[in-house]
């Protein structure tokens, strides 16, 4: 005759094994649930952020954009990296899973007003048109031949992979996801006096070197990272030959000199900086 205690210890056992399974499934359930919940959150994270986009942009842009998603070069979009009147900046991947950045110009009336004087002049554009998503579309690429012959020059540029219309690919500047900062969010750069001294040399050699003059140099548009300045934002940025050429010049000087002052860094005379660029003897 079997004992009671035997029987009672191989129900406990069973009970336990059964248990045992059925948190085991219950888990496997869980984490499987977990799974598809997870790419349920990550399809709508990806529709909010096309929705994001198409929000903000024409259809013809977000066609294209499309496109590019789908031919190529771009594989997937993420976040903002910054958004302003004239264009926003995202970050993407490359096919290759590589981060890269894409300005997207947007198609406004009231930018492709003042984007003309910086246009007409410049010998590289003969012909100024006046629709306006075609005048979007030679800024787009305004600012693509700038960032070429800048990074031609070897200057710290972001280098232009791809345009199409308003869509303009280039180089990501940052670490991984994080972009870097804008040189006005740092409030005490290291080295100031070397930072300055670069600046310096980008402008010089844009002038000399790229026969540019970037128009619009500050603090804002200047990217901070592994202690040294990459320079952005240079669709604006005119040929030598541009009859304003040299008032660009003299307040793309002003503004970085007027930064490294309130920097308490000794700074030179801008004007004798000012003719140094232009190589003319005072």
């Amino acid at each position: 005759m079997e004992d009671p205690e035997d029987e009672i210890e191989e129900d406990s056992e069973e009970f336990l094994e059964n248990e045992s399974e059925k948190r085991f499934n219950t888990s496997i359930d869980e984490l499987e649930k977990i799974k598809i919940d997870y790419k349920r959150i990550k399809r709508i994270d990806q529709s909010k952020k096309r929705a994001v986009i198409e929000s903000v942009f024409d259809e013809r842009t977000v066609f294209h954009l499309n496109k590019i998603l789908v031919n190529g070069p771009l594989k997937r979009i993420e976040g903002v990296i910054s958004a302003g009147k004239e264009a926003n900046v995202y970050l993407a991947y490359d096919l290759d899973g590589k981060e890269v950045a894409v300005k997207i110009y947007k198609i406004d009336s009231n930018t492709s007003r003042w984007m003309k004087k910086y246009i007409i002049g410049d010998p590289r554009f003969k012909k100024i048109p006046h629709n306006v998503s075609k005048i979007i579309f030679l800024w787009a690429s305004k600012e693509f031949k700038n960032l070429k012959r800048a990074y031609k020059a070897d200057l710290r540029v972001p280098k232009p992979l791809f345009i199409r219309n308003n869509i303009l690919i280039m180089e990501y500047i940052g670490f991984e996801s994080i972009p870097a900062p804008v040189l006005k969010d740092i409030k005490n750069p290291k080295e100031p006096v070397n930072l300055f001294n670069e600046l310096l040399s980008f402008i010089k050699l844009l002038y000399q070197k790229a026969k540019l003059v970037h128009g619009d140099l500050s603090e804002f548009n200047i990217l901070y990272h592994n202690q040294s300045p990459v320079v952005i934002d240079i669709s604006q940025a005119v040929a030598i030959q541009h009859p304003k050429a040299e008032v660009y010049l003299a307040r793309d000087i002003k503004n970085i000199f007027q930064y490294f002052d309130k920097l308490g860094i000794e700074t030179p005379n801008p004007t004798d900086f000012y003719y140094d660029v232009l190589n003319i003897e005072v």
